[in-house]
């Protein structure tokens, strides 16, 4: 029994630290390679501007660059102009230094090698001002790919990559992120709290990072009469949805939560946990437009579950009232003088359609049928012209 414990426990170890050496030797892959499209990249580019050669460079290129690596993807006409695209985009944002023309290059150098070598030809230093600790050289190509294809200016690029290495986005993840605007809806520059007033700099500037305008919930299928309650129980039915809307650090306590103010028992419609922020955040739904009596129902929310549950530790908990639609200056004058930190965010739906339309028009399933069913004989029609 000595044995098999001491064994279980060996094979554990073992088992952590293959997976971790895996996942720092694939990260130091994908680095390389990125390495190496920006290095072709940037190469198109100078002989381009160097020999005044035009697009037909591209074409030719990737086929010679096809024949001479046979085994190695990622050398089509189509990826080599995203190639010459990431260093447009990019190289004013990194510094590049050159070698001497005296010594050898060494493209596939490792990134830290690189970052430690102040004479090699790619020497690509972080992009401390806008992503810290983060690099380019942190994400995958198809992230890249995608960011080129979607995202608007290089501010919000570079948002995005910080973002998807902090969150661990995959692609897919990343690029439902863009789709529904997250970056516009966190950068709106004016927005409705009092976080400003109620918490300290770095606690407020955090919470107003964390709140979005609008909140996207495009993902429910609900009628226009749906009630606020059965809103709330569309969220939590499609909580894995919702937490990726909320953003990273939200960690789900519950929906209608029980607080007694006085002798009167209130319900909270969502409550959640925010890591990062290290505070409870109270969510209440509204159907309708936002109502200056929303604000003063929250404050007093917030001052039972700050009194009740909020622990020595805790930072003081965060209001969201989320409305169909919102009134700027009736939100600002609602929640100046209140103690507690609140902010306001619409949300956006899209709503199922009425039942009495349900059964007139074709589901998903047949539509796909359709669609199949003409490809078909497109195909069929074809052969028979091909024959004749």
């Amino acid at each position: 029994m000595k044995l098999t414990k001491s064994y279980k426990s060996w094979l554990t170890e073992l088992k952590q630290n293959i997976n971790q050496v895996r996942l720092q030797t694939s990260m130091q892959v994908n680095a390389n390679m990125l390495l190496v499209y920006w290095y072709i990249g940037k190469q198109i580019l100078e002989k381009q501007e160097l020999h005044g050669w035009g697009a037909k460079v591209v074409e030719v290129l990737a086929q010679d660059l096809q024949k001479a690596f046979p085994d190695t993807k990622g050398f089509s006409v189509r990826n080599l102009k995203y190639m010459r695209r990431f260093v447009e985009l990019y190289s004013p944002t990194l510094e590049v230094y050159s070698l001497p023309k005296n010594k050898k290059t060494s493209i596939v150098q490792t990134v830290s090698a690189q970052l430690e070598n102040s004479n090699a030809n790619l020497i690509v230093q972080t992009l401390s001002a806008q992503l810290g600790n983060s690099s380019l050289f942190n994400i995958s190509w198809s992230h890249h790919v995608l960011l080129m294809d979607k995202a608007g200016d290089t501010e919000e690029r570079l948002w995005y990559i910080k973002q998807s290495i902090e969150n661990g986005w995959s692609v897919r993840v990343l690029d439902y992120q863009i789709s529904t605007s997250l970056y516009k809806r966190q950068h709106k520059k004016q927005k409705s709290t009092n976080f400003h007033l109620t918490l300290p700099k770095e606690q407020s500037d955090l919470a107003n990072q964390i709140l979005k305008d609008p909140y996207n919930f495009e993902f429910l299928q609900i009628s226009k009469d749906t009630t606020e309650r059965e809103l709330e129980i569309h969220l939590t039915n499609h909580i894995q949805q919702f937490l990726l809307e909320l953003g990273a650090g939200f960690a789900y306590v519950g929906r209608q939560f029980k607080l007694k103010l006085g002798r009167k028992e209130y319900f909270l419609d969502l409550l959640f946990y925010h890591l990062h922020l290290r505070c409870f955040i109270v969510i209440e739904l509204k159907m309708g437009e936002f109502e200056p009596e929303f604000a003063g129902k929250m404050n007093a929310y917030l001052n039972a579950l700050n009194k009740e549950y909020k622990k020595p530790h805790d930072n003081p908990s965060i209001g969201i009232i989320l409305c169909n639609s919102k009134d700027e200056i009736e939100v600002e004058y609602a929640l100046q003088g209140l103690q507690h930190p609140i902010g306001v965010s619409e949300y956006k739906t899209i709503h199922a359609l009425p039942k009495n339309l349900r059964d007139k028009l074709p589901s998903v399933k047949q539509l796909k049928d359709a669609i199949k069913e003409f490809n078909r004989q497109q195909k069929s029609n074809i052969s028979k012209s091909k024959r004749t």
